[in-house]
């Protein structure tokens, strides 16, 4: 009996958790899909960078 009232009390926080995951989650993929519909504009506009090599490339990532 008491290890049920234990689970009892502890269910509601673990509801709180799921949930505040959830919305942190939620949160990343909305700013990642910003993101990339942000870099769809610039490539679509032209401004997209372009690498002769390898190197550049991760040195420029590198950089960011």
């Amino acid at each position: 009996m008491c290890s049920d009232s234990l689970k009892a009390k502890e269910a509601p926080i673990s509801q709180e958790i799921e949930r505040a995951q959830t919305d942190e989650e939620a949160q990343k993929l909305a700013e990642f899909e910003a993101h990339i519909r942000r870099s769809i504009r610039q490539f679509e506009a032209g401004l997209g960078r372009t690498f002769d090599d390898k190197e550049k490339f991760l040195d420029y990532l590198r950089d960011l």
